[in-house]
Formats: structure tokens, C-alpha cells, sequence
């Protein structure tokens, strides 16, 4: 059995990676959301042209024709960045319902980006942006084009994601796809953004103890922070292999996947919590400030942990699946 990645996915998770930091740095990012735009067409377009957003696209649509298993690194990797607007929908939500259909071209070129709400979500992230919404109605899922969206404005803590609340979510295209299993993709993508943004908070947490000096040493050296740092990074790497099987249980339709997904979801919430909470408490009184990067990547995981169903949600539903229902 292999428990291991293939060279050309782990290649291609390390080009993104390398495009990433060279072309989407810290600065940029901050630059999005300063503008309030919430996206960065320019940055959408390079992974239209990469084929990040046409991954689990079928090649019968222009597509890569991958699954979650080819597709979790990368998701990864745009976490890492804190990559705007709607990536995880377009490329796990979109790729996947509208396949098939008329707008499964749209998806690999980037033309058209695709937000979800299907959980019944009063504020629908992406929804400017995004000119396809995906919306539940009825146990089913339909397909709203560019609908109307309320003039009012909502602060979110995530500059990179904006939300908007949506006028009228009937009459939309009723589309053959899974509703149960857009959820638990949902869930899957969310959890894998989480853990590149846990690992990018710890890095940097990382940095700032190497280079903040007190009574003439990094504090770093002090055993208190490298307990901190290692309680962290033990939670954040135990979410991983959660992430990783729940892909491979995806990619395969098991009878467990969403057991798989929501231990994955859960796990990957919790890493994230602790790897923002640690980084903040090394980082001291400026960690939250406007001037220091992590804020950036401590807001949007904040608001990814309850997105796609909370830690609290996704363990009822493993305990569901392990000990059956109550």
C-alpha cells in the first residue's frame, strides 16, 4: 500500500510554494486587504494558468481530471500563503458540482470563481467576487448566477474574505451533485487551508523568538517558549495525517469518508487555535497590531475554524460514526 505522496504531487505543491513566495508575499497580501477587495485578480489568474484551480476539474472539461489526494498539498500550500478569495470553493466546491455543465469551462480557466453557501450561512463569503453561488434548497443543490446582494456592508475579521448577505437564494439551477459530499468537501479543503495557515503562523512565531532578544538572549532560548512552540507544533502535525487519510478516503469514496473528514475538520481546527493562540503569546502585546504579519494569518484562520461545521460539530459526527447515533 503506498502512504506516500507521488513525485509530480509533491513537485507541483513545491512549484506553487516557490510562485507563492515569490510573487504573493506578506506584503501583497496586506495590500488586499487594504484595498477591501477581499481578492487578488492578478494572483487568480497565475493559478488559472498553474492548473491549481482546475485540478479535480474532469479532463472531459478541460481539467487536470485530479482528486483530493492530488489536490490536498496545494490546498495546503495556499493556506501557508493565506491566499484571498474564493480558492477552496472554487477548486474543491466548484470543480467537483459543476462538472459536466456549461461552467465547468469557467473553473479552469479562472473566468468565472465559485462560492458555496450550503450550510445555510446567514453571510455568504466570496459573494462578490464569486458570480456562481452554490446554495442548498430542499436537500438539493442549485446553482445561483450572479444573484442580487444586499447594498449593506459587513466587517468581517478576514480581509481576504468578504462577506455579503444574498437577497433571494430561490430560483436558482438545480445541479446533480451530492450535497453530503460538497459538505465534506468543504469541510476536507477548509481543514488543509487551516494547516498551512498553522504552520505559517508557527513560522513566523518561529522567526520573531530567533530575533527578539531579552537579558541578552533570543527568547528563543528560554524554555518556557520552546515548550510553547512544541505544544503547537505536536497539535498541528497531529492534524496532519487526519488530513491526509481523509483525502485518500475522499478520493476513494470509503464508506468513512466523512468519519475521516470531520476527525480531519476537527483536528486541523484545533491545531490551528493553538498554533494562533502560541504564536500570539510569543509575539507579546504587537501581535495583534495592524504592522505585524501574523495578525494577517491569526484573523483568517479565526475565521475558517467554525467554517464548514466547528471542531465541536465535526466530533459529535465521529462519535455518530464510531459509536452510532444517540
Amino acid at each position: 500500500m503506498q502512504f506516500s505522496f507521488t513525485t509530480d504531487q509533491l513537485e507541483f505543491a513545491a512549484g506553487l510554494r516557490d510562485m507563492l513566495e515569490r510573487e504573493f508575499t506578506a506584503a501583497r497580501l496586506r495590500h488586499v486587504w487594504e484595498s477591501g477587495d477581499a481578492h487578488d485578480p492578478a494572483l487568480w489568474s497565475r493559478l488559472a494558468e498553474m492548473g491549481v484551480l482546475s485540478m479535480m476539474v474532469p479532463e472531459a472539461d478541460g481539467g487536470l481530471g485530479g482528486n483530493f489526494v492530488d489536490t490536498i498539498l496545494l490546498v495546503e500550500e495556499l493556506g501557508r500563503a493565506a491566499v484571498p478569495g474564493p480558492v477552496v470553493e472554487t477548486m474543491a466546491l466548484g470543480a467537483l458540482a459543476l462538472s459536466g455543465t456549461k461552467w465547468a469551462p469557467g473553473v479552469v480557466d479562472g473566468s468565472t470563481p465559485v462560492t458555496a453557501a450550503l450550510l445555510g450561512e446567514r453571510y455568504v463569503p466570496h459573494a462578490a467576487v464569486a458570480p456562481l453561488v452554490l446554495v442548498a434548497h430542499g436537500g438539493n443543490v442549485e446553482l445561483l448566477e450572479s444573484p442580487i446582494r444586499s447594498d449593506e456592508t459587513i466587517g468581517g475579521i478576514d480581509g481576504g474574505r468578504g462577506l455579503s448577505t444574498l437577497m433571494d437564494i430561490t430560483g436558482g439551477t438545480a445541479l446533480d451533485a451530492d450535497l453530503a459530499g460538497l459538505t465534506d468537501a468543504g469541510a476536507l479543503a477548509s481543514a488543509a487551508y487551516l494547516l498551512g495557515l498553522s504552520s505559517r503562523m508557527l513560522a513566523i512565531a518561529g522567526d520573531y523568538a530567533r530575533d527578539r532578544r531579552q537579558f541578552g538572549q533570543p527568547i528563543g532560548a528560554f524554555q518556557a517558549v520552546k515548550h510553547l512552540m512544541a505544544d503547537a507544533l505536536l497539535k498541528v502535525e497531529f492534524s496532519r495525517p487526519a488530513i491526509y487519510r481523509a483525502a485518500w478516503s475522499f478520493a476513494n469514496d470509503t464508506p468513512d469518508r466523512g468519519r475521516d473528514v470531520s476527525m480531519a475538520k476537527a483536528l486541523a481546527s484545533d491545531g490551528a487555535q493553538k498554533a494562533a493562540r502560541s504564536a500570539l503569546q510569543v509575539h507579546g502585546a504587537i501581535g495583534y497590531t495592524w504592522e505585524c504579519d501574523l495578525q494577517l494569518f491569526m484573523k483568517k484562520a479565526w475565521a475558517l475554524i467554525p467554517a464548514w461545521g466547528s471542531a465541536q460539530h465535526h466530533r459529535r459526527r465521529v462519535a455518530d460514526a464510531v459509536l452510532g447515533r444517540r
